[in-house]
């Protein structure tokens, strides 16, 4: 062995450790450098690597992104040429059934009926004619109740002729796009007007009913068979995809994934399969057309890319082992240089030590006598050694005797030192005996006093000591040993005081024998409370089952049997029992299994505890907390009530604000309409593109109301969400109306997704939104200043955590606490209820099981919620 256990080396092992250690440091340095080398060198051939894959692989995927990009715009074109070849159809019809009209000029309605029919159903389109002086309709009459209950859901005349005069009122080549977005159809119109007789006619054609969603479909496959794409098809609803195996057919997407692979175009589908919503994860390969629920997808393949580079990869890794086997040679005749020298010290060594060797062998038996006493004191040192030397008055303590009181070894010097550490009312008693020992009538010393610890208490001690007289019989020193017996001590003194505190109180401590009768071995005074006396259960006169009412005592037995069979340690119980008097009393027990040296129980120890007038007031109080339950209820039902419509006029003024612009823009183009359409300078195509305006303004309001009445839909389930999409949606939605006031908001945030209520989330943040604004406003109108909203998201380890923070002042310190409060407010009674923040709390705190915090920042608040992701 190298290293001996008892640690003890003669200059022969110094020796072998000189011959030894150095060479296998060299071994062990060697052995570290290989392998630190080969570490380091892996790493940057992994690096290198890395970075050629990604350098491919990035150019792979631009490439695809490309080819997604490529493939939409010819899809868009496709669609585009699609109506453009319906709208021309139903031009030329419109102006075929003008001409027809003219030349007959209404003489014949039966001609005229039978043309019309022929026209439609060779053309498979549907024909109408009105009168424009008092919008009577000759030809067409289910087409414009179509177009009526498709706007008014309903069919009444007045309705009927707001579509008539609507029509007309476009004037003349009017082209429309008459879109169901429910069933996801459309149907064009194209009408024109001539006049017979001084009377002015429109005469218009209408297509049949196209799914824009079919159209749109076809327009994909139709993409994807022109060979130019490699793409393939998914209809998420009839869960069907085409060209998935690039053999332009359909396939069931079920039986597709009953043989999955292992690629990206798998990943996909089963992703889409389970899931009917956009995913960012796959923004790279997919395009989804979400109002179809269509998505188009690249073949993605990795193997093209790795097969490029594999020549490349396998030349960096062997150059990488060619440097390795070099720097590798390199340390091993390193190492052998290194143990050629160190071989030739240790010989050197090994001369010089071997001349000593003998000369300290012989001096380590003069050692072992001195070893031995050595030993002897560090054994007794473990109970706490200390020696007084009375010629010098100095004490010598040992470590354990130090460690017990918490002192270090120059602290307490000299006999008085120690003597003063004495509790004042023990010193007495030690001075006695020692007066003893210095007197020389006895030579042990045996007394338990208290002595001072280093943190200023005391400890208990038993001390236990000889005396030595030295040749000239007098005392030369005293032996002493110490005992910590602190803990015994407190604790029978807390044992009498328990017992005394007990005795005469209102609490019965019991003990019983474990016997059939539970014969009473103690019981304490405090029976007295229940008209009994401590005689009557000492001379057997009284039982404790004559305590417990006869309707209990069952009760009680089954929980002591159940207590000793599953070998509890305590148990507890409620029961009746009857006093002195004959009078019902209600009292809990605790009891303590107290087991033999066999590990039988033996006696049961415990209290009893009257707890009559809690067990009467139970009743009362059920009645009263149930009858406040009721009334907070209905409390809090009016106030979300009030807080609903308080934001519900909020929102009333966001859509006021989110309409104004598009609604201006409409009426623009109406007056440019009315004022070109008879203008030759102005083109067809001029007057078809500020058509199409005006309808993209109507679409945007329309969705802003959806976005709108989505957004009082109130959460019954909670779903994940990103928090900071959610955030950006209601910030759209109110941006407007702040804007208007000159208050600017600022949103920075990290990407948090979250499981929890979206809708309850955007209602507190709004509260939260709308006091900052009442702040600012308010402030504004003592002093101008730059009014700020700021806004910040971000996670934190698995937490998720929003600050708003405004510069509209702070809030008094003396009411900051009571914000939360329910009608708590510093506004005006005509201003404010005083429930935003306090449903805000509730919200987040009792719906959302978060948190809501409050703090006076500079010159402003910060709210801060916390929630779990």
């Amino acid at each position: 062995m190298l290293f001996k256990n008892d640690k003890k080396y003669s200059l022969n092992d110094i020796e072998r450790l000189y011959s030894q250690i150095p060479l296998i440091f060299i071994i062990v340095i060697a052995l570290l450098s290989c392998i630190i080398t080969y570490f380091i060198l892996d790493s940057k051939q992994a690096r290198e690597i890395d970075l050629l894959k990604q350098k491919y692989f990035l150019n792979y995927e631009f490439t695809k992104k490309e080819e997604i990009s490529r493939f939409k715009t010819f899809v868009e074109k496709k669609l585009k040429n699609r109506f453009t070849i319906e709208e021309i159809q139903l031009k030329n019809i419109t102006y075929k059934v003008i001409g027809f009209v003219q030349s007959n000029r209404l003489k014949d309605p039966k001609k005229l009926e039978n043309f019309l029919n022929n026209i439609e159903q060779s053309n498979n389109i549907n024909i109408a004619i009105f009168k424009k002086n008092d919008l009577s309709i000759l030809h067409g009459k289910e087409s414009i109740s179509y177009l009526q209950e498709l706007i008014f859901s309903y069919k009444k005349d007045k309705d009927k002729n707001l579509i008539l005069k609507y029509i007309y009122s476009q004037g003349k080549s009017n082209l429309q796009y008459w879109k169901d977005d429910v069933a996801r159809t459309v149907r064009l119109s194209f009408f024109d007007t001539i006049s017979i007789n001084g009377d002015d006619y429109y005469i218009g054609t209408f297509s049949t009913i196209n799914s824009i969603s079919e159209i749109t479909k076809n327009a994909i496959i139709s993409a994807i068979n022109t060979d130019k794409f490699d793409i393939w098809f998914y209809d998420i609803i009839s869960k069907r995809t085409y060209n998935f195996y690039k053999q332009k057919k359909y396939n069931d997407s079920t039986k597709l994934l009953r043989t999955k692979q292992k690629s990206k175009s798998f990943e996909i589908l089963e992703y889409y399969y389970n899931n009917f919503g956009y995913s960012e994860k796959f923004r790279s390969y997919t395009y989804f057309y979400e109002k179809y629920d269509f998505l188009v997808s690249i073949f993605y393949d990795r193997k093209i890319v790795e097969n490029e580079i594999k020549d490349t990869i396998n030349k960096i890794k062997k150059d990488y082992r060619t440097l390795l086997f070099k720097i590798y040679t390199y340390i091993l005749i390193s190492a052998g240089l290194l143990i050629l020298l160190t071989y030739l010290f240790t010989n050197f060594i090994k001369t010089i030590i071997t001349e000593y060797n003998d000369e300290l062998e012989n001096k380590t038996v003069s050692l072992i006598h001195w070893k031995k006493r050595f030993e002897l004191a560090i054994i007794a040192s473990n109970d706490g050694l200390w020696d007084i030397d009375f010629k010098t008055q100095k004490i010598y303590f040992s470590d354990k005797w130090l460690d017990m009181f918490g002192y270090e070894k120059d602290e307490v010097l000299t006999f008085s030192d120690w003597f003063s550490l004495i509790h004042n009312e023990d010193k007495v008693n030690v001075e006695k005996l020692f007066d003893k020992i210095f007197a020389k009538v006895d030579d042990t010393f045996i007394c338990e006093y208290r002595l001072k610890t280093k943190n200023d208490g005391f400890k208990w001690v038993l001390a236990r000591g000889k005396s030595f007289l030295d040749d000239n019989n007098e005392l030369d020193r005293m032996l002493m040993m110490s005992m910590d017996i602190d803990k015994n001590k407190r604790m029978k003194k807390e044992l009498l005081d328990v017992e005394l505190l007990v005795e005469d109180g209102k609490i019965v401590i019991f003990k019983l024998v474990n016997n059939q009768n539970l014969s009473v071995q103690y019981i304490s005074n405090s029976i007295q409370t229940f008209g009994y006396t401590k005689k009557e259960f000492e001379k057997e006169n009284m039982k404790f089952m004559d305590l417990i009412h006869e309707e209990d005592v069952d009760k009680v037995q089954v929980a002591i049997n159940a207590a000793v069979k599953n070998d509890l340690q305590n148990f507890t119980f409620i029961c009746r029992m009857i006093n002195a008097a004959n009078e019902i009393r209600w009292i809990s027990s605790r009891v303590i299994l107290i087991k033999n040296h066999s590990g039988q129980v033996s006696h049961f120890y415990g209290y009893l505890n009257d707890i009559t007038k809690i067990k009467l007031s139970e009743e009362e109080l059920k009645l009263k907390v149930e009858d406040e339950l009721g009334k907070n209820r209905e409390k809090d039902r009016i106030l979300i009530q009030q807080n609903k419509l308080a934001a519900m006029g909020e929102m009333l003024g966001n859509i006021a604000h989110q309409w104004r612009q598009p609604l201006n823009n409409v009426s623009l183009i109406l007056q440019f309409l009315r004022d070109n359409y008879k203008n030759i300078a102005v083109s067809e195509e001029q007057i078809d593109k500020f058509i199409n305006k005006a309808n993209k303004h109507i679409e945007y309001m329309s969705e802003t109301i959806d976005d709108f009445r989505n957004f009082y839909k109130p959460s019954k389930t909670q779903n994940k969400f990103f928090v900071n999409e959610s955030i950006d949606t209601l910030l759209y939605m109110v941006r407007n109306q702040y804007e208007s006031e000159n208050i600017k908001i600022n949103f920075e945030y990290e990407k948090v997704e979250i499981t929890n209520y979206e809708n309850e989330l955007k209602q507190a943040l709004l509260n939260i939104l709308n006091n900052a604004k009442d702040a600012l406003l308010m402030k504004k109108e003592k002093e101008d200043f730059e009014a700020i909203i700021n806004i910040s998201l971000k996670k934190d380890k698995e937490k998720m955590k929003l600050e708003i923070s405004n510069n509209g002042g702070n809030i008094g310190e003396e009411i900051l606490y009571k914000i939360f409060e329910p009608y708590f407010t510093t506004k005006f009674e005509t201003q404010g209820t005083g429930i935003g923040l306090y449903m805000t709390k509730s919200i987040i705190e009792t719906n959302m099981k978060g948190k809501i915090e409050v703090e006076n920042i500079s010159d402003g608040v910060k709210f801060t919620i916390t929630l779990n992701i």
